[in-house]
């Protein structure tokens, strides 16, 4: 269903700019990759509104997706995996805030040990559809250094601040162990 509107939506475009089929391709896949982001943030936003856990989500779209942005990891096979697997990920994070407080310090120092142990052994991750050169991948590397240490610190801030913040502090150090963890993969 994305790839027919993307397709459409592209051959529009290359018809009005009067492109090439290469650049039809180039915009065919970013009209994708947008469109299955949006659906992703709808079915996320949603799901956090009726959990109440509109926190949790901003704090898991920060701590997953930038710290992935650099790091790379585990790119899903079509658009539902991605969705399901979005899903997942968020409801656990989201949950573990709720069902593992009395846990919180042991997930927060064993989150950030396997974050920061991942990140530098084995980020960045590539992907298919993202090779990076010597000169981008040296680059990346220190980016997703930067960023995970960055992110942990936040974290331990958010520990400090749990009378204020809640147990959001949880949830950063899952969505960033899950996203240290998706480096396997590669």
């Amino acid at each position: 269903m994305i790839n027919k509107i993307s397709a459409l939506l592209s051959e529009e475009i290359k018809l009005r700019l009067n492109s090439s089929d290469n650049e039809k391709e180039i915009y065919a896949y970013s009209i994708e990759v947008l469109i299955s982001l949006f659906i992703n943030l709808v079915i996320l936003s949603f799901t956090a509104y009726i959990l109440k856990k509109q926190a949790e989500l901003i704090i898991f779209i920060l701590f997953f997706s930038v710290l992935r942005s650099y790091a790379g990891g585990y790119h899903a096979k079509t658009h539902i995996e991605c969705m399901v697997l979005s899903f997942c990920i968020f409801m656990i994070s989201a949950l573990s805030s709720t069902y593992l407080t009395e846990y919180g310090e042991i997930i927060l120092i064993s989150g950030i040990l396997l974050s920061v142990t991942m990140v530098f052994f084995l980020a960045p991750a590539e992907s298919e559809n993202k090779p990076l050169s010597k000169k981008q991948r040296a680059k990346y590397k220190k980016i997703s250094r930067i960023i995970v240490i960055l992110l942990s610190v936040s974290a331990v801030c958010l520990y400090f601040i749990r009378d204020a913040a809640g147990y959001v502090y949880i949830t950063a150090a899952v969505a960033m162990s899950v996203e240290s963890v998706s480096l396997l993969k590669h």
